[in-house]
């Protein structure tokens, strides 16, 4: 229980879940500031579009996010189809192999 009350995002997916429906949980600044970096992936989307955040469920499973389309993928799916088709199985888009 210790463990949930340390993770404030763990904590409000706890309570609000329950029925059958998927509720996506909103956190404040603070508590969004208070994850760690490497646990949130951001949807930076052109503005005035507003920035999109996420953090994953299954922290043993790797994310990739194109960086075109910001579609995300498990990171071995996404290594393959790029290998295969040298672009983003989502938008198609070429992918740049000096892109990070």
């Amino acid at each position: 229980m210790a463990k949930i009350e340390a993770d404030p995002f763990t904590a409000k997916l706890s309570f609000e879940q329950g029925g059958s429906d998927f509720v996506p949980v909103v956190v404040n600044r603070e508590v969004l500031q208070s994850m760690s970096k490497r646990d949130v992936l951001i949807k930076r989307w052109p503005k005035p579009l507003r920035w999109h955040y996420y953090r994953s469920l299954l922290p043993d499973v790797s994310i990739t996010m194109c960086p075109t389309c910001f579609q995300m993928f498990h990171s071995e799916d996404y290594e393959l189809l790029v290998l295969q088709h040298n672009c983003c199985p989502y938008c198609r888009r070429p992918i740049d192999e000096s892109s990070p």
